[in-house]
């Protein structure tokens, strides 16, 4: 298992912060940095050097061989944005410092400006979605939703059905994690999300629900009926991340539509699955939105 790590050891003081990143110039090289970390290459053709175009809020890099130009922020969920950089900065060490998440009320209040999270929150799924589980996996299902009639747990068509996966090291401590919207718990819909998420071979943990009989062609499938009260400690876990889950999102956002809910699952996996890192949870967080896809407010939805 990875060393225990002290938050407070991998998370900058808002004063280091602010002196590291307190400019806009500042940030748009912690950008180029991370753009060309071996130095400037064009993307057009491939030449190594480059002329600065200046007189801009932002420098363009030119290419002396075809003219391609671009700035550091092209290709980044920072495209083509007015915002100053220092404040998109400003605003990502909020969203990464908040072990609990941050809602675009609260975030407009530390950074005094309207700014999606939607954007933050793209970074981390995507990031999120390159990464597969394995060896020792627990699965379940969690439903999400406030109190609605009818009957609880499966089959509830008022909640919002969410697949969890949950792997464990050869210590049983848990180590990654997985959370996924489903439409249905359907043998096809667990089958899709396991092949998705997790790598063929391993052993998947659960209780003893039908649909999980499919797994068996893929997987090494330990299914048995689920007692909360045994004491083997059988999806205690699992259950703890769920839990954990439904209290960050009625404590930070009070409620959450199903429409945004993969959004900050992507986000809570994104933290738990980085609580060992010695390397800053903002500086992973900037890399993401560096290399995660700019997309407009209407193609996020929001």
């Amino acid at each position: 298992m990875s060393k225990y790590i002290d938050p407070k050891d991998n998370t900058y003081s808002l004063v280091e912060f602010q002196s590291k990143y307190g400019t806009e110039e500042s940030c748009e090289q912690a950008l180029f940095q991370l753009k060309w970390p071996e130095g400037f290459k064009c993307p057009k053709c491939g030449f190594c050097h480059c002329t600065v175009v200046g007189g801009r809020r932002l420098p363009l890099y030119q290419c002396p061989v075809c003219r391609h130009q671009i700035s550091a922020t092209a290709g980044t969920v920072m495209a083509n944005t007015k915002l100053p950089l220092d404040k998109w900065f400003l605003a990502l060490y909020f969203a990464a410092t908040n072990k609990d998440g941050i809602s675009e009320m609260a975030l407009t209040k530390y950074v005094s400006i309207t700014l999606k999270t939607a954007w933050a929150l793209l970074a981390m799924g995507e990031r999120e979605g390159l990464y597969r589980l394995g060896g020792s996996v627990e699965m379940d299902e969690a439903f999400f939703g406030g109190k609605a009639a009818g009957k609880r747990g499966r089959g509830n068509e008022n909640k919002t059905e969410v697949a969890v996966a949950l792997q464990f090291d050869s210590d049983s401590h848990p180590q990654f994690l997985k959370m996924q919207v489903i439409a249905d718990a359907k043998a096809s819909t667990l089958l899709a999300f396991s092949k998705g998420n997790i790598t063929k071979g391993s052993t998947i943990h659960s209780d003893a629900f039908r649909s999980y009989n499919a797994l068996s062609g893929d997987y090494c499938c330990d299914i048995q009926k689920y007692d909360p009260k045994s004491s083997d400690g059988r999806l205690k876990w699992l259950h703890v991340m769920i839990s954990n889950i439904m209290a960050n999102i009625d404590g930070a956002f009070h409620s959450l539509e199903g429409t945004y809910l993969q959004r900050y699952l992507d986000e809570f996996c994104y933290r738990f699955n980085r609580r060992h890192s010695r390397k800053p949870l903002f500086d992973h967080l900037l890399a993401c939105c560096v290399w995660a896809p700019y997309k407009t407010v209407a193609e996020l939805s929001i």
